[in-house]
């Protein structure tokens, strides 16, 4: 049969002859595309994942902003009661060092150190802030947002395993700065300021160092035990094993990120705590000092103050546990190919 028209014929594989086309249906049914996604389904470049950190917090604030706002809120409750106590229990020394410029130096640069490092000690918490957010993750790849509410509900099962997690990472980093400054500490009892303070700012170093590997091959532990249902500790193998490649990669992106977004923050929290000092300096030189004007002025200062780090803690802990999600799918869609396995869940959803 020869090639008479190309609508009715088509070629036998077979045997290469030319044969009349077959009578069967020659095309499918038509599906309506998969929705574009708050996130691609592809793996990102450096700058697009701290891009789609962004984006995916302007997308559901409600669980990004709000699950942080309250977890900081507790967070901050439980750090000004600890040091209400530790400044009650230790009113006496105190009085003694306000009464001593030497020892009051020393005393506000390891207050320093000890602010520094308990802003570190909060990363534990972002480990919970992104098991939270997977989930919202996770449904912005269909544009698909999730509330708060829905984002707990789902970690029905896994919610201790996260809270354990998250506690334990905390322990240990708590528990490695202990450890590290033990011969600070001892020097300090023997009287011997200038090795104590030497020694101090080694086992700080020396404890930054060890923080940011650890977390940094530990972030995607939150991440896996709401995604993947995992236990606490088949989530902690389960990052170690996704960190295991692009290690660089990722310590870049989180890096910047937290470096990025505390300096926005700190852009925008600084003029509002410098107009509140003033303002409180102000009223408290018109004030009367024996009067009780002057402790309500520094009391609403001191509350106000406080609110503004709060806040300002959320919002830079929401971002970065958004970073963190975006790059642990991105990681799983560089090593595993889960940007096929998105496609084809949100063709099969549309």
């Amino acid at each position: 049969m020869g090639r008479s028209n190309a609508w009715t014929s088509e070629v036998d594989w077979q045997t290469g002859q030319w044969q009349r086309r077959g009578q069967g249906p020659t095309h499918h049914e038509w599906h309506p595309p998969s929705p574009r996604g708050v996130l691609a389904k592809r793996p990102l470049t450096f700058f697009e994942v701290l891009d789609s950190g962004f984006r995916l917090l302007r997308f559901v604030p409600g669980l990004t902003i709000g699950a942080a706002l309250i977890v900081f809120t507790l967070w901050t409750l439980l750090l000004t009661a600890v040091g209400t106590f530790v400044v009650l229990e230790f009113l006496p020394f105190l009085n003694d060092l306000l009464s001593n410029d030497d020892a009051m130096s020393g005393f506000f640069l390891l207050a320093q150190m000890g602010s520094f490092a308990i802003s570190l000690l909060s990363l534990g918490v972002a480990h919970f802030l992104a098991g939270l957010a997977a989930a919202g993750t996770e449904s912005s790849f269909g544009a698909r947002k999730t509330t708060l509410t829905q984002s707990w509900m789902s970690l029905r099962g896994r919610r201790w395993s996260l809270i354990l997690a998250a506690a334990l990472l905390g322990a240990i980093n708590l528990g490695l700065l202990i450890l590290l400054g033990l011969p600070s500490l001892l020097f300090a009892l023997f009287d011997n300021m200038v090795l104590a303070i030497v020694t101090a700012f080694i086992a700080l170093g020396l404890w930054l160092c060890a923080l940011i590997w650890l977390n940094l091959r530990f972030a995607f532990t939150g991440s896996a035990i709401s995604v993947e249902r995992l236990g606490v500790r088949a989530g902690l193998k389960r990052s170690w094993s996704l960190t295991g490649t692009g290690f660089w990669r990722t310590l870049g992106q989180l890096g910047l990120g937290y470096f990025l977004s505390n300096q926005l923050v700190q852009l925008v929290i600084t003029p509002l705590v410098t107009v509140i000092t003033v303002i409180a300096t102000i009223a408290i030189g018109t004030a009367d000092a024996s009067s009780m004007s002057m402790t309500i002025i520094l009391v609403i200062a001191g509350a106000i103050l406080l609110l503004l780090t709060t806040v300002s803690s959320a919002i830079l802990f929401a971002y970065f546990s958004c970073l963190v999600c975006v790059c642990y799918f991105d990681q799983r869609m560089r090593s595993e190919g889960f940007d096929l396995v998105l496609i084809r869940r949100e063709e099969g959803t549309a």
